[in-house]
């Protein structure tokens, strides 16, 4: 029975070890949870910097992730990129109020 116990143990290792990929997306739900209606502050704090910044007009920021996010619905197949389009809210500060995924 002991035997039997330390085989399936050294299954269940090996069989993780497949696993241990390397892993650093994020599903969309999650992503656009994480960054929907934050500052450009709380975005980079949660998913980290963006690949590019483009000012698009003077109100207007487009961020774009590289592989960043997967779609649990296709597969988990990895987005090529993630665009976030942030405005100034009242205050003045950036807020991300559109996230695209392509």
């Amino acid at each position: 029975m002991k035997a039997f116990l330390v085989a399936a143990a050294c299954g269940m290792l090996i069989a993780l070890a497949g696993c241990s990929g390397e892993f650093s997306g994020t599903a969309r739900g999650l992503f656009v949870g994480y960054v929907n209606d934050k500052t450009e502050e709380e975005v980079t704090a949660k998913v980290g910097k963006p690949a590019t910044v483009e000012a698009v007009n003077p109100n207007t920021q487009r961020w774009t992730y590289k592989k960043k996010t997967f779609d649990p619905d296709n597969q988990s197949k990895f987005d090529e990129e993630t665009i976030l389009i942030l405005q100034k809210d009242a205050g003045g500060k950036f807020k991300v109020t559109a996230v695209i995924f392509g």
